[in-house]
């Protein structure tokens, strides 16, 4: 199976065109990319809503460049820059003869050139245009752009949209109350219990964008039932404070084929890859239920080639997106202004030379739903559920479920994403994720093993869940008003981390704690300590409750940080791993031994998959692991020419592995190891595990035996009831 680069590219009809398509074709030869995704009406070159002599010369140039590509043996895509638009930059309803109901924001701002999506004359307009690009140029597919949405139209709309007359009206109708934006907006954001009128009100804004998405599938499968749909969009979080149905819109889009779906990938501009790894790709694809055909966002922004974004740091994200699944890539590289390569003919190599690789990846068949490891807990409708942190705009019903993944992806620790937690496995549970779940399913999820964050930890306890968590009562403390200052790890001893107590950063990983009065039953595995080495809270606590389950919390909110590293450290990244593999015993999960490296697992019938990725700019000259899916030392590792290369692991212990083997700066070690039916791991995740890597000159060393957490440590007494 290849994986497939779509190139999103554009050339503006009358400026330089007909030296711009065969270095079109060219490019896509020398680059081996099957398809470009043409674009029409561009950011820097957006017209508004276009007359009709520019339609016709967009549509002139679009026939050439589809002739020039069929010869060549290149597929064509069309990418339509504008749905309800983007933002407006100046540009205004009215320019070229066409205006609509304008969006009207959170804030009352009236959109200059943002159309309303229950316009009827825009749809009208909007569907008219598409089934005539289905018709007459026949791509493999029309892409929905990410500006499909209510949200993230300019900073004067606030949260976005829309609260014009059309919307207060439908509201009216659906609930019977008649309101005007500044009423309904003072009770959806309501503070507690939400206001009835939030269901209603998400329930209107995802009518808002099903209803054009159900027509213009049907106008352009009238026109042409060959050409698909796909569907770009942005973060799940901000998705579901708009009322979006993941799976009402791939039925209204893609009701009969597997659904195109463009996830975002950031970052648009080269940063640390520590800093970026691909959880919201991952929460959005696991948000969509059916068939998937995935091809992320490799954004390049502002577009300026290798200014914005290396050749290398592309093929790294290729590497990442490779590994959750996808078919391929969308790829942004060069400028929306009709330059063409503009100077910048190295890019094409850098995708030819990583292509026999990425088709290697493709071949196996990965799929997200059979990640391994710890599973992060989200909810598509929670907008419906959580309490709003903000009284004033819809930004306060975002929730940020996916926390977790990257916190586990700097930490190194494999992780999947699901709706349904089940006492099964571990679950992690970050932001107001937990207000989403009914006391039933509370209830089961702690009757398990569960990771905590402190918002979820307040929530619980005021819930009144408390006991299940180890929790009496807790209240967030300021720095200013406390002087909070390190985190000492008071569990263990000096065997685990040759230092007694070490100590991490507690200032820089938030501006404010959460202050727990632990029960009885709680046992703290750090502590929150003043400036003047006085404690002041616990930083992080183990329980185990009454209905079997194991739960560890910490006292920060995550995402939160004053500097990204502040959470991460080398002592934290064993502790949760000590936390995991030894008190939770769960051995379904892969980690990886070696600081900064980011790794994957997937695990089918056939084989196992790993995946061990260097983010930083050191290279690792070898590779350590610990994985209980991994049972015999022979594996295979992907070599760059998509090959596959026998390897011998080295046993370091229980489940701890050893491979010689250089791992360069952005780029991967990937490993398989093919099953039969006599050969297939039974993963235990709560089988017993005391064996702790400690460095590769002690590859071959068991390290002494570590405090079982039911064990006395010094300073905390021992619970009654353990």
């Amino acid at each position: 199976m290849s994986f497939r680069y779509i190139l999103r590219y554009y050339i503006d009809p009358g400026f330089h065109e007909d030296e711009r398509i065969p270095e079109l074709v060219r490019l896509c030869q020398n680059g081996q990319i099957e398809e470009v995704m043409l674009f029409q009406n561009p950011e820097e070159l957006f017209q508004g809503y276009p007359d009709d002599d520019e339609v016709e010369r967009w549509f002139a140039m679009a026939r050439k460049v589809k002739e020039a590509l069929n010869q060549a043996g290149i597929a064509m895509s069309i990418n339509p820059w504008c749905t309800t638009v983007h933002v407006s930059r100046g540009r205004s309803f009215g320019e070229k003869q066409r205006s609509f109901q304008p969006m009207i924001g959170e804030t009352g701002a009236v959109s200059p050139i943002v159309s309303c999506p229950l316009d009827p004359g825009w749809r009208r307009q909007l569907c008219d245009f598409w089934a005539r690009i289905a018709a007459e140029l026949c791509p493999r597919a029309i892409w929905i752009e990410d500006d499909w949405r209510l949200h993230n139209h300019g900073d004067d709309l606030g949260f976005g949209g829309c609260f014009c007359p059309r919307h207060l009206k439908r509201f009216a109708e659906m609930t019977g109350e008649t309101v005007d934006r500044e009423t309904l907006l003072a009770n959806i954001l309501a503070p507690g219990p939400p206001h009835p009128w939030r269901a209603a009100w998400l329930e209107l804004c995802g009518a808002t964008l099903l209803e054009p998405a159900r027509a213009l599938y049907r106008c352009v499968r009238k026109a042409n039932p060959e050409v698909r749909l796909g569907l770009m969009c942005s973060g799940p979080g901000e998705h579901s404070a708009e009322g979006r149905d993941w799976d009402l819109l791939k039925q209204a889009i893609s009701p009969d084929r597997p659904l195109l779906l463009r996830p975002h990938l950031p970052p648009y501009t080269e940063s640390s890859a520590m800093f970026t790894p691909p959880s919201t790709a991952r929460h959005t694809i696991c948000s969509v239920s059916g068939e998937l055909e995935i091809y992320p966002e490799l954004e390049n922004s502002p577009r300026c080639g290798i200014y914005s974004k290396s050749g290398t740091f592309s093929i790294y994200e290729c590497l990442e997106a490779a590994m959750f699944g996808s078919r391929g890539i969308t790829i942004n590289h060069f400028d929306m202004m009709g330059n063409g390569l503009a100077l910048d003919d190295t890019f094409p190599g850098e995708l030819r030379r990583a292509k026999a690789r990425l088709d290697a990846i493709a071949d196996l068949g990965l799929h997200d739903s059979r990640a391994v490891g710890v599973k992060i807990l989200f909810k598509t409708d929670v907008a419906r559920h959580i309490p709003s942190n903000d009284p004033h705009s819809i930004f306060g019903l975002v929730n940020r479920s996916e926390l977790w993944s990257s916190v586990f992806y700097v930490l190194g620790i494999s992780h999947a994403f699901t709706q349904n937690p089940t006492r099964e496995g571990t679950y992690a549970v970050s932001d107001r994720t937990v207000a989403a779940l009914s006391d039933d399913e509370i209830e089961m999820l702690l009757s398990g093993q569960v990771i905590l964050d402190a918002p979820s930890v307040e929530l619980l306890t005021a819930r009144g869940f408390g006991e299940l968590i180890g929790v009496n009562a807790a209240r967030w403390n300021e720095q200013q008003d406390t002087g909070f200052a390190y985190e000492e790890i008071v569990w263990g001893d000096v065997s685990d981390w040759r230092v007694d107590k070490p100590r991490m950063t507690a200032s820089r990983c938030s501006p404010r704690v959460l202050f727990a009065d632990l029960a009885p039953t709680a046992l703290p595995v750090t502590r929150i300590m003043k400036y003047d080495r006085t404690p002041l809270c616990p930083g992080s606590f183990f329980t185990k409750n009454r209905l079997g389950g194991e739960i560890y919390a910490i006292a920060y909110p995550i995402g939160k940080l004053q500097f990204f590293p502040g959470f991460f450290n080398p002592f934290r990244r064993l502790l949760f791993r000590n936390i995991l593999r030894k008190q939770f015993r769960n051995t379904a999960i892969l980690f990886s031994d070696c600081e900064a490296l980011q790794c994957d697992c997937n695990e089918s019938p056939e084989q196992t998959v790993l995946s061990f990725r260097n983010p930083v700019s050191d290279a690792r000259p070898y590779l350590r692991f610990t994985y209980a899916g991994i049972q015999d030392p022979r594996v295979e590792m992907l070599q760059s020419d998509g090959s596959w290369s026998g390897r011998t692991l080295t046993a370091c212990g229980r489940d701890s592995w050893l491979l010689e083997e250089n791992i360069a700066p952005l780029d991967a070690v990937i490993l398989r190891q093919k099953k039969s039916s006599a050969t297939v791991p039974n993963i235990n995740q709560r089988g017993a595990e005391r064996f702790i890597p400690t460095g590769k000159d002690e590859a071959v060393r068991r390290s002494p035996r570590i405090a079982n957490i039911s064990e006395p440590l010094d300073g905390i007494k021992k619970t009654k009831e353990e």
